[in-house]
């Protein structure tokens, strides 16, 4: 236990995870579980898988975020399955660190989730990468946002190389409803980046924002598929993709797709690939940063 969190906390991890209401797992196994009043958590191994189902029970309003950390420490794979439920008039957010070090890592997340009515559910990936890394991250998220509810994500890996990533976003918006789905990353030497989000604005009033920031620090491939349908009546979206290019020989695609079948909806999109600001390199540098020092500060900055 002490091995595991001493590595944890040499790759980032904030050390309040060890406090607040968090879930702690290595690999397939549970270390460390510290409950919160009002939500629920069932575990079940299945060999080298764990199934985790989360319960945020009617009314239950968590001030504290809600930490889980997904962890593999060494070689192999980890595949974990979550469900979500967000009860009626809920609200609470969830922080997802996902920290790795070694070679030859799989790190598969399958989640569902379903916020039903008034509800907000709010989670948040963060990796921590260990320099050198090899691994391949598979995550596919899909839900159902329900009438009146709010759902917002966010994946980010801004330091070392992110890797072989592959991240899908599936959601249904139910009558008012709401979600905001965004994802961060910065590719080094050597990653290859797929990102796709799909928003089905179903309900009358529903309203989506699908946004990525995908910067290119070296050789390497990044692809963003943004996809939004407006099929309810007076349904609002818009898909947000900008992409940073610094080296030569980087492939970067950012495509977005709007499809809209219903007279009184509306989807609207942006994309621009631009390159970072030598003014602001060039203004750090003279105050002591060498170049690779100052692009780090501007892309933290950026993916803040």
């Amino acid at each position: 236990m002490n091995k595991i969190v001493e590595n944890l906390l040499s790759l980032g991890v904030p050390k309040d995870i060890f406090q607040n209401p968090s879930l702690i797992i290595e690999g397939s196994k549970i270390i460390k579980e510290v409950p919160h009043p009002g939500i629920l958590i069932e575990k079940q191994p299945k060999g080298d898988k764990l199934f985790v189902k989360i319960t945020v029970m009617d009314n239950v309003k968590v001030d504290e975020d809600v930490h889980l950390c997904l962890s593999k420490i060494g070689k192999g794979s980890q595949e974990i399955f979550i469900d979500i439920l967000a009860g009626k008039n809920s609200k609470v957010k969830f922080v997802s660190h996902c920290a790795f070090k070694g070679k030859d890592i799989k790190h598969i997340t399958r989640t569902n989730f379903k916020t039903k009515e008034n509800s907000f559910l709010e989670v948040e990936e963060v990796h921590y990468h260990d320099k050198d890394l090899d691994i391949l991250i598979d995550t596919k998220t899909k839900g159902v946002v329900g009438n009146r509810s709010t759902y917002k994500s966010l994946f980010k890996i801004d330091r070392n190389n992110a890797g072989k990533v592959q991240v899908v976003y599936e959601v249904d918006v139910l009558d008012y409803g709401s979600v905001d789905v965004e994802t961060k990353i910065a590719g080094r030497d050597g990653d290859d980046i797929f990102v796709k989000d799909i928003i089905y604005l179903k309900g009358n009033h529903s309203k989506a924002l699908s946004k990525s920031r995908i910067v290119a620090l070296g050789k390497m491939k990044a692809e963003f598929y943004g996809e939004t349908y407006g099929l309810g009546d007076y349904s609002r979206g818009h898909i947000d993709c900008s992409e940073i290019i610094r080296n030569k020989d980087v492939v970067l695609k950012a495509i977005p797709v709007v499809v809209v079948n219903n007279p009184t909806a509306k989807v609207t999109h942006e994309a621009a690939i631009g390159s970072l600001d030598k003014k602001q390199i060039q203004t750090l540098m003279l105050k002591g940063y060498d170049e690779d020092e100052a692009v780090e500060i501007i892309v933290r900055g950026l993916l803040r």
